[in-house]
């Protein structure tokens, strides 16, 4: 790796910071998400599967800056938050949208982010 030492030249461009994050998600994406595996026959399910892989990691992060944001972030992890939300079913009965029953946990996880995820009528 070469490094530039000229005075200002990382503030300038914001190197290292930026490549930081992009490791820290990068590797994100390959131990949390497990998407660095392709078992996959052609271009458009490879494509497909980075694609899905890419939004995982958008709503991953979303969650991480709502977490530390609420200041939440050293009790609870995204994936905590990603493993109650998988608890809860949106239900289509007819023209109805029902969504099951939210876990008290979960709604004063949704209350101290200020998501609104779950809206207060459920009927």
């Amino acid at each position: 790796m070469v490094v530039d030492t000229r005075p200002g030249f990382y503030r300038k461009f914001g190197t290292l910071p930026s490549r930081d994050r992009i490791e820290k998600l990068f590797d994100t994406y390959k131990n949390v998400l497990q998407a660095d595996t392709l078992y996959l026959q052609d271009n458009e399910s490879v494509f497909g599967h980075i694609f899905i892989s890419f939004l995982s990691l958008y709503a991953y992060t979303k969650i991480e800056m709502a977490l530390k944001k609420a200041d939440l972030l050293d009790k609870q992890s995204p994936k905590d938050i990603l493993l109650e939300l998988s608890k809860v079913y949106l239900i289509q009965l007819n023209d109805c949208n029902i969504i099951s029953e939210v876990p008290k946990k979960l709604e004063r996880m949704d209350e101290k982010m200020g998501l609104e995820l779950f809206p207060k009528n459920r009927s």
